[in-house]
């Protein structure tokens, strides 16, 4: 009796939240029953959108360079005179015929096509709101007017749209729809309401050729190009599928069914070694439900992509820190007796044809080109080293801060930009400082890296975060030379000496693990599940379970479980 008692309660919140959903389902496109148990297309209140699928220019742009567009096809109008690009002959002033490829109905209409247009890469910052005047064709499966459910199948047949002298596209001309060759497929789905009219959910997967031409003076002047790609426009954000995202960084943007509820990762793949996660699966889940939080980011070095699907080096902005390790001064000073020197390499300049010790040319304010001596690339900057001094033995008590301008040239080895993980090796390749008439230290210079003859190898790992940033692991096995000579007057007078040593300096970490992130409803924890698999990785899932143990004493009570749960959701808990 217990268990079927639990099984009664589960099924009426399953049906409650069925119910729930699909009232959310009602509201996104409605029509009128048009006297025939079906409705009249195009669905003339509503407008199909690029949700989260943004139509793209590629071609005729640098490398990592497109132009996003936003789209929605609005303002649906039945041709006053027979449309001339129709395939059938529509009466004056009707959208709609039987007929077509799929055996339904034709439907023929002109509409605007608005565009939110904006640059990235080369053209960050180019932005553009316009729209065009459209003609569309698109065909239909057969229905069965009168049923409270049709479901049918469509496709655009017919798409064409341009626009001249515009002040950024001397040309831009849009072309879709499987008569051309572009494969448009797309499906309709009629809900009768309980007032007699039909919620309308549709969606095709448009394949769209973009031509356009770069207006002289715009920011798109000298570019040209034709790009085709097939991006999904629908009536209602529904109509995409709460899934991870193409790249498996998070979630697609969508609107779930349940008002109030967003799509969130549910189980995603963590690899220990890289810090990478991959999104495996999403669910549109409310506010009071746990999900995989995939911002659970600890890394003190993050970088954006520099257009190309990679960063660049040197990692401007982060420090290179030795945490166990301190630079010493050993030679020349009494036995048992050291200078030690916490030691942060920070605030990185690119110096361009400036550098003082760059083995290779750059351009102005640059901080990075092809070549050196890992066949990947050569980074030259300024930077200080930032020193905490301490004496010890005889010098003990004696404390400086210094700051020591260096030069620096590091080689790194090759990677692949677009990798999700890009892990290469890495030499510091040159590094030297120096200050001179100081009041402890006539002079402290301070040399490193392989071509002073003093190895200094290294690793430097970029892993791919969900905002599309990369978080920087990177790390030096720098062996340094410090010469010093101590200064009259001063508590080191008289010590002078060079000691070469080794030490680690590194930036960042991977990102920490991802965790289960939210609360639960009433009578529910959310259990996180972990997956070992075979390559190394794991898996990680969390949901919110019936938590049968309400008492906490250890005890599966669901007669217990299903009575309180049931007061709670009349409000009558105590």
């Amino acid at each position: 009796m217990k268990h079927s008692f639990k099984f009664s309660f589960l099924v009426s919140i399953t049906i409650l939240l069925t119910l729930s959903a699909y009232a959310a389902w009602e509201t996104c496109c409605i029509e009128p029953d048009n006297g025939s148990g079906t409705v009249d297309l195009p669905p003339m209140d509503c407008n199909w959108q690029s949700y989260g699928e943004s139509w793209e220019i590629i071609d005729g742009l640098p490398a990592g360079t497109t132009i996003e567009i936003d789209v929605m096809l609005y303002d649906f109008s039945c041709c006053e005179e027979p449309c001339p690009e129709c395939s059938v002959l529509m009466p004056s002033g009707e959208c709609e015929t039987a007929g077509g490829s799929l055996g339904g109905t034709v439907v023929c209409f002109e509409a605007y096509l608005d565009m939110v247009i904006r640059g990235t890469g080369d053209l960050e910052g180019f932005n553009r709101h316009t729209s065009m005047t459209v003609f569309c064709e698109f065909h239909t499966g057969p229905r069965t007017p009168g049923d409270s459910v049709q479901n049918f199948p469509t496709v655009f047949y017919r798409l064409t749209g341009d626009i001249n002298g515009d002040p950024d596209f001397d040309e831009l001309i849009i072309t879709a729809g499987s008569d051309f060759g572009l494969p448009s497929p797309g499906q309709m789905i009629l809900r009768e309401l309980p007032d007699g009219d039909f919620a309308v959910d549709s969606f095709f997967d448009i394949t769209y050729q973009i031509e356009f031409v770069g207006a002289m003076g715009s920011q798109l002047d000298g570019y040209a190009g034709t790009t085709i790609a097939q991006k999904r426009i629908s009536l209602c954000r529904q109509a995409l599928p709460c899934e991870p995202t193409q790249d498996g960084l998070g979630c697609k943007d969508v609107t779930c069914p349940e008002i109030g509820d967003e799509c969130k990762p549910k189980t995603v793949k963590y690899d220990p070694n890289t810090g990478y996660t991959t999104v495996l699966e999403c669910e549109c889940r409310s506010e009071d439900e746990c999900y995989v939080d995939i911002e659970n980011i600890e890394s003190d070095c993050v970088q954006p992509d520099n257009g190309t699907g990679t960063v660049t080096l040197p990692p401007i902005g982060c420090d290179y820190t030795s945490p166990d390790e301190v630079f010493m001064i050993i030679d020349g000073l009494p036995a048992g007796t050291t200078i030690e020197m916490e030691g942060i390499l920070m605030e990185f300049i690119c110096c361009g044809n400036n550098c003082e010790l760059c083995s290779m040319p750059l351009g102005p304010g640059e901080c990075e080109t092809a070549g050196g001596s890992l066949g990947g690339h050569g980074h030259c900057f300024e930077a200080n080293l930032d020193l905490d001094v301490a004496g010890t033995g005889d010098l003990e008590g004696f404390n400086r801060h210094l700051v020591v301008p260096v030069s620096c040239e590091v080689h790194t080895g090759p990677r692949v930009p677009g990798d999700p993980v890009q892990s290469f090796e890495t030499d510091f390749y040159r590094l030297q400082g120096q200050i001179a008439g100081d009041p402890d230290f006539d002079l402290l210079k301070i040399t490193g890296g392989t071509d002073f003859g003093l190895p200094s190898p290294g690793q430097t790992t970029l892993a791919k975060l969900p905002s599309g940033d990369f978080a920087v692991d990177s790390f030096f096995d720098i062996t340094y030379q410090i010469e010093f000579v101590g200064a009259m007057g001063s508590q080191l007078e008289s010590y002078a000496g060079t000691t070469t040593a080794a030490i680690r300096m590194e930036t960042g970490g991977i990102p920490l693990p991802p965790t289960c992130s939210g609360p639960c409803p009433a009578c529910q924890f959310c259990e996180e599940t972990i997956t070992p698999n075979g390559d190394g990785t794991i898996n990680i899932s969390c949901n919110c379970i019936p938590d049968a143990d309400l008492n906490k004493d250890g005890k599966v009570n669901f007669e217990d479980m299903a009575i309180m749960c049931h007061q709670w959701l009349r409000g009558t808990s105590p």
